[in-house]
């Protein structure tokens, strides 16, 4: 999803392995996100605070911008978001905040957004009242509340002794277009002996060049940390985690690893596969992925209690998901047909094809997601009308996951028949990734030229009226979820002379054939 559109699920996480304790200050180094000429420079350093509790209470931030040496500059402003994907109240939980440079204290007035329906970002704005000469100084402290948060996971979250979040949930940031270079170091004076500071940039200290708000597009948690490998991250997979998750970390998060390996030989295209972390706070729910990194909540195991259960796999396999499935150039909530919808596709697919779950639980998947598409009290919303639901609605909002997810499986079916067995949605896709990775323009008219050339003239109406207006149900073909289900009625039910569910249709296994064939039918 663009950065706002990941917060249902939860892939698999796992990690209980020694809770090792790594030190901040070991700087780490990740690729410039954006390239051209770098013009400044904005140096954070955070510090989590107890303020004496055994709790972290906020985040104190000072923060300096060196645009240009010697420079004037007379418009600057600084914004914090006021809403971000659902989280409210992120530049009301700005406290002490003060803004200087050479002259003194800079006079800021603030201005405010008008809400964005649906939950989706709006702003606060500080904007000098008089010009500003560099080096700028900004210091505040950003509140941590005091209670779990619900979906998605971008507020901060005090516990275990420690904090977690994004750079979007806590942090005020200039207004600029220039690209700079910002370093981050972690201050973790306050925070128990052998703590930690890392983020999706990185452990410890990092360094990133881009434009200056590109560092609320990751994850940060801070304190005693659990971390997979021991040694914590680097090239490939990792994990850190904070609290004692009620399942075992360390074998799920092997698990997890496994599964990423997997992802990237299916998807193909991004080879060598990138560095992936997985975050996961303990005691708070929801989950969301931000660029090659995903924060997921987790249950706190009771003390004393031996590891009980399993990560939530499916949600950490969706979430690494969108890493590979990325997404359309579309209004945010409206591409989420594609990020959303694609990603739940294969989301089911993936891991019974791997054999990391069973051929029967793909068919109750199957089935479970068409009865919540055909059922469901959204099925024929446009998907601007599902975008001006938004956050308020989270079985509104998820009608792209569902609707998509089958229209994809029913395309795949179409491909095959149009090219009679040469061509199927994953040759299709795999040529869109690499098209896309090189450059290409990926919109909605890139995407109804593909499936008018791979699917025949009527895929063009088909995705405007399902997926755009919604003013057509769809019954995906009887072999669109392989060769070892088929598509069977199936009677309404009634209740004291009450219709309960609508009559619809179920996929049934195939009889006679083994799990081994229908997997390696795909």
């Amino acid at each position: 999803m663009s950065q706002l559109a990941h917060y249902r699920r939860i892939a698999p996480l796992a990690l209980l392995a020694l809770l090792a304790l790594l030190s901040a200050t070991a700087p780490a180094q990740r690729r410039p996100r954006t390239t051209g000429a770098v013009v400044g420079t904005v140096e954070h350093v955070w510090k989590p605070v107890r303020d004496g509790g055994a709790e972290v209470t906020a985040i104190a931030v000072r923060t300096v911008v060196q645009l240009q040496s010697d420079s004037v500059v007379q418009a600057f402003s600084l914004n914090a978001p006021i809403t971000y994907a659902g989280v409210a109240g992120i530049a009301d939980r700005v406290r002490n905040f003060e803004v200087t440079d050479a002259l003194g204290t800079v006079p800021l007035r603030i201005e405010n957004d008008a809400p964005n329906a649906g939950g989706f970002p709006f702003y606060r704005h500080w904007r000098a009242e008089r010009a500003v000469r560099f080096p700028l100084t900004i210091a505040y402290r950003s509140l941590a509340p005091d209670k779990a948060l619900r979906e998605p996971p971008f507020g901060l979250f005090a516990t275990a002794g420690g904090v977690s979040g994004a750079g979007s949930g806590f942090l005020v940031l200039p207004e600029t277009p220039a690209r700079v270079t910002t370093r981050v170091h972690w201050d973790l004076s306050d925070l128990a002996a052998g703590s930690s500071g890392v983020t999706s940039f990185g452990d410890g200290d990092v360094q990133l060049d881009g434009p200056a708000d590109g560092v609320r597009q990751g994850w940060i948690m801070a304190g005693p940390l659990g971390k997979y490998p021991a040694q914590g991250g680097g090239a490939g997979f990792s994990a850190v985690w904070l609290g004692t998750p009620a399942w075992d970390p360390e074998p799920e998060m092997r698990w997890t690893a496994t599964m990423y390996e997997y992802l990237g030989k299916n998807y193909r295209y991004l080879n060598p596969l990138p560095s992936y972390r997985v975050f996961v706070r303990v005691g708070a729910q929801g989950g969301t992925a931000l660029g090659a990194s995903f924060m997921g909540g987790a249950a706190a195991r009771q003390p004393g209690a031996a590891p009980q259960g399993q990560s939530p796999r499916e949600t950490f396999t969706h979430e690494m998901g969108h890493l590979f499935v990325g997404a359309v150039r579309a209004p945010d909530g409206i591409s989420s047909w594609f990020s959303e919808g694609l990603n739940t596709y294969y989301t089911r697919l993936l891991p019974m094809r791997g054999g990391f779950t069973s051929v029967d639980d793909y068919g109750k998947d199957i089935n479970r997601a068409f009865r919540e598409y055909y059922d469901g009290s959204a099925r024929n919303f446009s998907a601007d009308s599902i975008t001006r639901v938004g956050f308020t609605d989270n079985t509104i909002r998820h009608m792209p996951y569902v609707r998509s997810s089958l229209y994809f499986a029913d395309l795949d079916s179409r491909i095959r028949a149009h090219s009679r067995g040469a061509r199927n949605l994953d040759a299709v896709l795999q040529e869109l990734f690499v098209r896309r990775a090189s450059g290409t323009a990926f919109d909605h008219a890139a995407w109804i030229e593909i499936v008018v050339r791979e699917a025949g003239a009527e895929a063009a109406a088909m995705f405007q009226n399902i997926i755009i207006a919604g003013t057509q149900t769809l019954v995906p073909a009887s072999d669109a979820f392989g060769p070892c289900f088929e598509r069977r009625d199936v009677a309404a039910q009634v209740a004291d002379g009450k219709e309960t569910r609508r009559a619809g249709y179920a996929w049934v296994r195939v009889p006679g054939r083994s799990d081994e064939q229908c997997r390696a039918s795909w």
